[in-house]
C-alpha cells in the first residue's frame, strides 16, 4: 500500500512541478537519501519546534518523523492547495499552515510561533530574486533558538545566499548525487550578535 500512495504522491508532484515550474522548482520529488540526509542536521534531543517550509507532499516531513521528532513538534507550511490538505490529513499532530513560506516571519509573529530548534526548508530559493532570497534567510534566522540550524537544499555547488549578507555562519554538507537532480545541502547557523 506505502508503495503505491508513494507512487501516487510522485506522480501528483510531477503533474503539480510541469503546472507551476517556478514555484515547485523541481522536477521529481525530494529522494529518500536526500530527506534523510537534511533530517540528520536536526537534534531531536532539542526542545522546541521544528518548522518545515515547502513541506510538498510530504518527504521531508516523513524524515523528519524517522529521524526521531515527535509530529506534535512540527510545524509545517504549504502553499500549494492539494499538498497541504494532504498534509493536514496525513499529519494530523502536526501543526500545519497554508501560508506563503516565504512569509514565514509575518506568519511566526502572528500565531506567536516559539523559537525553533530547527528550521527546514525545500523551497526552490534558486526561482527567487537576490532581494527575496536575502531577506527570506534573514527572516528565518530570527526564528531560531541560538546555535540552531536552518537546513535549505539546492540544485547547484554555490549557496543559495552567501552567509556573509545574512550575519550567519554556513556549512555546505554533501551533494546528494542519488537525488533528481542532485542536491546540496546548505546548514545556515546565525551568528552570536546577528539578529
Amino acid at each position: 500500500m506505502a508503495l503505491f500512495e508513494n507512487f501516487s504522491d510522485t506522480l501528483r508532484f510531477v503533474a503539480t512541478a510541469t503546472r507551476h515550474p517556478l514555484k515547485i522548482g523541481a522536477v521529481w520529488p525530494s529522494s529518500h537519501e536526500l530527506v534523510t540526509a537534511m533530517a540528520a542536521h536536526v537534534n531531536p534531543l532539542e526542545p522546541g519546534p521544528v518548522i518545515e517550509l515547502g513541506s510538498g507532499t510530504g518527504a521531508i516531513t516523513e524524515g523528519l518523523l524517522n529521524r526521531g521528532i515527535e509530529q506534535s513538534r512540527l510545524i509545517l507550511v504549504e502553499s500549494h492547495p492539494p499538498f497541504y490538505e494532504d498534509l493536514r490529513e496525513h499529519f494530523p499532530k502536526a501543526q500545519c499552515y497554508f501560508a506563503n513560506a516565504y512569509n514565514i516571519r509575518s506568519l511566526a509573529e502572528k500565531e506567536a510561533f516559539p523559537k525553533a530548534a530547527a528550521i527546514i526548508s525545500g523551497l526552490p530559493l534558486r526561482t527567487q530574486s537576490a532581494e527575496t532570497k536575502r531577506a527570506f534567510v534573514a527572516s528565518v534566522l530570527c526564528l531560531l533558538q541560538p546555535g540552531a540550524p536552518f537546513i535549505q537544499f539546492s540544485y547547484g555547488f554555490s549557496p543559495p545566499v552567501d552567509e556573509r549578507e545574512v550575519g550567519a555562519s554556513l556549512v555546505a554538507t554533501e551533494t546528494i548525487w542519488k537525488n533528481i537532480p542532485p542536491a546540496r545541502i546548505w546548514v545556515y547557523q546565525a551568528s552570536p550578535h546577528s539578529g
